[in-house]
């Protein structure tokens, strides 16, 4: 059996993930690819259609941002399902989703975006690991480590049903309603996210991480000034990655030293 999964990832929780469910496929004896939807990572629409066709179950994995999954795989689903209209048969569909606090997205979600297409949901799962943004107080890592191995364990059984053939779809519950009212109010403010960022450049070293890290793309130089476009997805890797802490959201950046950046949760 072959799985492939897509995946997108701030700062690392749902890399961690994705690459530890490929990890355990693996180990159980089966084929397992790996693929992200960056910009950087340049997936034609042709390799996007062998690697769906080629696949018994074809994955999504991504972290809940204010209780919707961030604008890039929204996009990126949105392409699949519009290049492989032609599947004569359904193909099993496996969705991996990060959180911090709660997942209130959820599977009926899910299955919107598939509609038209050959993809059938079944498994849905939950990781919660923690949020990217360590401004408010220090990262407890040793909840962190109990929550990741809480994490793997998910994992082992997603793929034990994927690869008996048995449904797996956990995310049902009452948080699902208040994901609905969040969504009405957050997504503005995730599309607008953009215009929150600057740049010390007090701080700034002009080392182009930033602009090289952008899974959009959406940061540019002109001149001696970045700016941040509107394709941004939010997803604070620019914050998190900067190696002097200059990267400032509302004008405001947290002292790097007393606050280490989040860059996943494996140090």
């Amino acid at each position: 059996m072959n799985y492939s999964t897509f995946y997108f990832s701030g700062t690392g929780n749902t890399r961690w993930a994705a690459s530890e469910f490929t990890k355990i496929i693996q180990e159980k004896g089966h084929q397992a690819g790996l693929y992200a939807i960056d910009i950087g990572a340049q997936l034609s629409d042709e390799q996007i259609r062998l690697i769906v066709n080629d696949a018994d179950s074809v994955g999504f994995a991504n972290p809940i941002y204010g209780g919707d999954i961030p604008p890039i795989m929204r996009t990126f689903i949105s392409r699949v399902v519009g290049l492989i209209k032609a599947l004569t048969r359904p193909k099993s569909t496996y969705v991996i989703n990060t959180y911090g606090y709660v997942n209130a997205f959820g599977p009926v979600e899910t299955q919107k975006l598939l509609a038209g297409s050959n993809l059938e949901l079944s498994a849905y799962v939950n990781i919660q690991l923690c949020h990217n943004v360590t401004s408010s107080k220090p990262l407890d890592r040793a909840k962190l480590a109990k929550r990741m191995g809480r994490g793997r364990d998910e994992l082992n059984g997603l793929a034990d049903c994927l690869i008996a053939g048995h449904k797996r779809i956990n995310g049902y519950g009452p948080q699902l309603k208040i994901g609905a009212m969040i969504r009405k109010k957050v997504t503005v403010t995730i599309n607008d996210f953009y215009q929150t960022l600057g740049v010390d450049y007090t701080a700034c070293t002009g080392c182009m991480v930033c602009v090289k890290n952008c899974p959009t793309g959406s940061i540019r130089l002109y001149g001696d000034k970045f700016v941040f476009a509107a394709v941004c997805t939010a997803c604070k890797r620019c914050y998190n990655f900067c190696p002097t802490g200059a990267i400032t959201i509302n004008g405001v950046v947290a002292d790097p030293h007393k606050f280490p950046r989040f860059q996943g949760p494996e140090e």
